[in-house]
């Protein structure tokens, strides 16, 4: 459930300019959390971590070769 509240935290960010003023002036992850916390966001430590590891392993996969193997034919 707190993976659904990190990708709700960072779409009203995005959404949202003053709220993005102020993720934008957090100096590391545990003022993020802290921001998240007080508008009512359940994230963890493990949540940020684990978004970095799939998006790190996303950009990967999308400049790999190996990705075209993955695609189906067109019909």
């Amino acid at each position: 459930m707190s993976r659904e509240a990190l990708g709700d935290f960072l779409r009203a960010i995005e959404r949202h300019r003053p709220l993005r003023r102020e993720a934008s002036a957090c100096r590391n992850e545990a003022e993020l959390m802290a921001l998240a916390h007080s508008l009512g966001f359940s994230i963890t430590e493990q949540d940020l971590s684990q978004d970095h590891q799939d998006t790190s392993m996303g950009h990967w996969f999308a400049t790999s070769r190996i990705r075209r193997s993955f695609h189906s034919p067109s019909p």
